[in-house]
């Protein structure tokens, strides 16, 4: 039988877990990046105050709550 706990097939699995999450962290990371350098992550303040649902599609989504 193939031992499974052997030191080196661990330390093999755990060079490719930290591998792959470096990996993926980096190419997250640049696509934020890049996101945030293109067309920015956040609406600007006037749009945040005046709601994303009259923004984005012109209707006020909870009219109760609108603001004056």
């Amino acid at each position: 039988a193939v031992g499974f706990t052997s030191a080196s097939t661990i330390l093999a699995q755990l060079k490719g877990v930290l591998l792959i999450g470096v990996f993926v962290f980096t190419l997250s990371f640049l696509f934020w990046f890049i996101l945030k350098i293109t067309m920015g992550l956040r609406v600007s303040e006037e749009e945040e105050i005046e709601g994303l649902d009259i923004s984005e599609c012109g209707l006020v989504a909870y009219p109760e709550f609108k603001q004056n």
